[in-house]
């Protein structure tokens, strides 16, 4: 039970770290954190929250499949999950590629960054719907009375 609480956790965790490392940018070129730094220090944020997104995926990932919980969820699911992964490791190539200052094909590689980042969400979401069993509770209490 306590892995289960664990991948649970871990899954949850994920859906903040991905929310917040979405948002930040915006929230940087719209100005509501402050007056704009240099690119590299104002991105620092950023790149952290990335690192941990994927050593966070790692650890979820490693506690769901190890100790045999992915048996007893929806094979679409965890397909879709696959997916995510396979994308979130696309998205950590382009941003270590958007670190780099004098990348010649700046806009062009950010536009992929941004909609690996939209394939990412739309995989998880449908991951979410059909393996999160915290969902499926929370729809029983709600649709079944």
């Amino acid at each position: 039970m306590l892995f289960y609480y664990l991948t649970a956790g871990t899954g949850w965790l994920l859906i903040v770290l991905l929310a917040s490392t979405i948002l930040y940018p915006f929230l940087l070129r719209s100005g509501a954190l402050g007056p704009v730094q240099p690119f590299l220090k104002r991105m620092q944020f950023h790149y952290w929250l990335g690192y941990a997104i994927i050593g966070m995926i790692v650890v979820h990932a490693l506690l769901s499949l190890g100790q045999g919980l992915a048996e007893s969820v929806n094979l679409p699911g965890l397909d879709l999950a696959l997916a995510a992964l396979c994308f979130a490791l696309i998205q950590f190539i382009l941003g270590l590629r958007l670190r780099w200052p004098k990348l010649t094909r700046r806009r062009i590689i950010r536009r992929w960054h941004f909609w690996v980042m939209v394939t990412i969400v739309a995989l998880l979401l449908g991951h979410i719907a059909l393996d999160s069993v915290t969902i499926h509770a929370l729809m029983s209490k709600v649709f079944v009375r």
